[in-house]
């Protein structure tokens, strides 16, 4: 009720004072007599809009209350009539639709989802092989090469290197970009390996080098390099072992270096390494199978089974156990 008595009253005076300038009479006198009357309205109407402002505004009521006082003044009448009616119509008049400026849609249901690990079904590497062979569905398919993911990966890239000749472009495409993946991690490894020795001193050298051999073994090892990639790796990485136990033998090195010479084929220099490292104190649960290997592949089975017998049965390697087992 104040309120409109304020607006009234602020009103009559711009009213009078403007009638009064304008008067066929008007002089010096009549233009102050506005000016004094126009500045009351605007200060008054000052006070009547500040509670209509926006809570951010009445925060700092001087600052609002000169800006609304200095535009009203500025603009003699209209000012004032124009910022009643401007922030009156903003506030009782809201504009009855609003553009939204983005499209709300639903989450897309993609095909590859990070994996809750306790709610998901561990495949086996049979399950998965019969899955990319059987299932008609793609995106079954698809589903088993993402299970991948859960297993070795030794296991994964024989699987993966199957999918390679998956009918659908979709697999085939997942099955090499997957193995990629894989191949570019432990090339770019060794590679920064490599720039490291270059700039390495005497002692890390050892530790850079036992590294690099390592990576250039997985890359054989995992059967993400064939041919004669898989070679130049596999002489490399024995290479590199050769001059670390030369310098100082460890019984890891010679182990690795065994079975980089099984996997090259030479059965004696395999020997000669195994038995090194048994020498070097390694544990005779990880040496004997490979000796047991090495056996086999002379044809002297009987040996292969003494070999075996020497692993303690409480230390069985889960992969292992099933072969000692049948040949035990």
């Amino acid at each position: 009720m104040l309120n409109n008595w304020l607006v009234t009253l602020a009103l009559i005076l711009e009213t009078s004072g403007m009638v009064g300038l304008l008067s066929p009479e008007a002089g010096d006198l009549h233009l102050a007599a506005y000016l004094f009357a126009h500045a009351i309205a605007c200060a008054i109407l000052a006070i009547v809009l500040l509670p209509l402002l926006p809570a951010r505004y009445r925060g700092q009521p001087v600052r609002a209350g000169v800006f609304l006082f200095t535009l009203q003044f500025a603009i003699p009448f209209i000012g004032s009539v124009g910022l009643l009616l401007g922030i009156l119509l903003a506030l009782y008049l809201p504009r009855s639709q609003r553009e939204i400026p983005w499209q709300e849609v639903d989450i897309p249901e993609l095909p590859f989802q990070p994996i809750d690990m306790n709610l998901q079904v561990i495949y086996s590497q049979g399950g998965l092989r019969q899955v990319l062979r059987e299932a008609s569905s793609t995106d079954k398919r698809l589903r088993a090469m993402m299970a991948t993911r859960q297993m070795n990966d030794r296991d994964a890239i024989d699987i993966l290197r199957e999918a390679l000749k998956d009918p659908a472009d979709d697999v085939r495409l997942l099955a090499y970009s997957m193995l990629e993946q894989k191949e570019k991690t432990l090339t770019h490894r060794a590679g920064l390996l490599q720039q490291s020795l270059q700039k390495a001193g005497d002692m890390e050298s050892v530790l850079l080098q036992r590294r690099l051999a390592q990576v250039w073994w997985e890359m054989a090892y995992l059967g993400l390099a064939q041919g004669s990639l898989r070679e130049y790796y596999l002489t490399s990485a024995r290479k590199l072992l050769l001059r670390l136990v030369n310098r100082r033998s460890q019984h890891n090195d010679w182990r690795l270096l065994g079975r980089v010479e099984l996997a090259l084929g030479n059965v004696d220099q395999a020997e000669e390494a195994f038995n090194a490292a048994l020498d070097g104190g390694s544990a005779p649960e990880m040496i004997m199978p490979y000796l047991g290997e090495v056996a086999f592949l002379q044809r002297d089975f009987v040996k292969v089974r003494e070999r075996l017998s020497a692993c303690p049965p409480e230390r069985y390697h889960p992969a292992n156990r099933p072969i000692i087992e049948a040949w035990l």
